[in-house]
């Protein structure tokens, strides 16, 4: 009923606004590439959307519980014509579960009850099943020349704040957004103020949204509590890109969650002829204000923290297939921390299911293999996690591991073109063979496979 409401709203917006338009054009006699009736507005407008299945199995070590969930939904977005630059958005989604065993059934020994398949639903309510609809996106958009400007509710895609789409539902947030691109020159500027983040169902202003995932451990070892303890008037962000020659590209990111802390990104990639690329990340993070609260247990980020971080990669591509490495190193200054709420690992050795957020003092290495075979999109991944077993620097208490990815991905051609299948197994395994259950329970020594079929339209 929320959605069909928000619908009612913006059709009722759209008549008033494109009558307000069509009675400007018609003291234009000119303007003659414009709509000039309010159903043309609506019938040269966009449909597009997905409907996706997600089929999910966890199985953890010896005697473990295991899980295993399917889930269904769809997503439909349309946007007008434009009349004058000036068009209007609208995206619904909503989920469904078709079978799993009882994700809340806790295990026995540990206590614990499933992690990653709850993701496919709503981890706010346990119980939710049936009822996850959402509104997506409702903006007005603008264009002109070279400017793109976005009022609303949208997504977001720069290197840390993205979508992240990786289960059902995508991370979306609530604000302005506008993008200027002069020939080589690419400029964002983002400021949010509401954000409904992967796996639930509601929006919350930017200072709730944060702590709805695992708020982990204070240096000092004590639990941390800043859900709904944060004070943060909004995410700012600011970006631009620059093809600097032909070979070379920069690019800087900024993103201030305000009161909490600021977060700057510089990189620089080069790539040699489609053959062989190479790229430099350095990222620096300090506190803002208070670092989200005046009470240490309430805090997101600690005031005496500094954190710097350098990534690189380096790949090449050969006939049969392609091969790249990369590395990340996390200095000992502080933990690296971002509101897993809001985004992603901005690094180059990050895959599925395994953020280095969250460390400090910490060295991530990864070596990837890829290669396509006509419609076939092949992909493994080995990374190495090696991080210090100390709640100063670890902030979930996750020991050392390392991970195998094997992403399969095929998309159909011809009367299927628009399906896509994805298969992606993975498997994570301690560097420490006396790791407990409690600590391996969803986290280490685990088997997980998925399988994602997509219809995009």
């Amino acid at each position: 009923m929320k959605i069909i409401f928000h619908i009612y709203i913006l059709f009722s917006f759209a008549f008033l606004w494109s009558q307000n338009a069509y009675g400007s054009m018609s003291e234009n006699q000119n303007d003659t590439t414009e709509c000039k009736k309010l159903v043309h507005v609506f019938q040269k407008g966009h449909f597009s959307g997905q409907v996706r299945n997600f089929t999910m199995a966890t199985l953890n070590q010896g005697l473990l519980h295991d899980y295993y969930a399917n889930a269904a939904g769809a997503t439909v977005h349309y946007q007008t014509h434009a009349i004058k630059g000036f068009s209007v958005g609208i995206s619904g989604l909503f989920v469904y579960r078709l079978f799993s065993n009882d994700l809340t059934d806790a295990d026995q020994k540990v206590g614990g009850m499933s992690k990653f398949e709850r993701q496919l639903f709503d981890i706010e309510n346990k119980s939710n099943y049936d009822n996850m609809d959402r509104l997506e996106a409702l903006y007005v958009n603008y264009d002109y020349k070279n400017l793109n400007l976005v009022i609303g509710k949208m997504q977001m895609k720069t290197p840390m704040v993205h979508p992240h789409d990786g289960r059902m539902k995508p991370k979306v947030f609530s604000g302005i957004q506008a993008h200027y691109s002069p020939k080589k020159l690419k400029t964002s500027f983002a400021w949010f103020v509401k954000s409904s983040p992967r796996s639930v169902t509601h929006w919350y202003s930017i200072q709730d949204a944060v702590g709805i995932y695992d708020n982990g451990f204070l240096p000092d070892g004590s639990n941390a509590n800043y859900r709904n303890k944060i004070q943060s008037s909004g995410l700012g962000i600011f970006g631009f890109e620059y093809q600097l020659m032909k070979q070379i590209n920069i690019s800087y990111w900024n993103y201030n969650l305000d009161n909490v802390n600021n977060t700057s990104i510089g990189r620089i990639d080069f790539d040699k002829d489609s053959i062989y690329y190479a790229g430099l990340m350095y990222m620096h993070q300090m506190s803002i204000g208070n670092g989200g609260s005046s009470e240490i247990q309430n805090r997101f980020y600690q005031l005496d923290e500094q954190t710097n971080v350098i990534s690189g990669r380096f790949g090449y591509r050969f006939k049969l297939f392609n091969i790249e490495t990369s590395c990340t190193k996390v200095f000992d200054g502080g933990r690296y921390l971002f509101p897993r709420e809001f985004g992603v690992d901005p690094f180059f050795t990050f895959i599925p299911r395994s953020q280095i957020e969250g460390f400090g003092d910490a060295l991530s290495t990864r070596i990837s293999l890829s290669k396509s075979i006509g419609k076939l999109v092949t992909q493994l991944d080995w990374q190495r996690m090696n991080v210090k077993n100390d709640l100063t620097l670890n902030k979930y208490d996750l020991p050392s591991y390392q991970q195998f990815n094997l992403d399969l991905t095929y998309h159909f051609a011809k009367k299927l073109d628009g399906l896509e299948m994805k298969f992606l197994y993975i498997y994570r395994l301690a560097l420490d063979n006396k790791i407990s259950d409690e600590q391996a329970f969803n986290n280490l020594n685990f088997h997980q496979f998925n399988v994602i079929t997509n219809i995009n339209f």
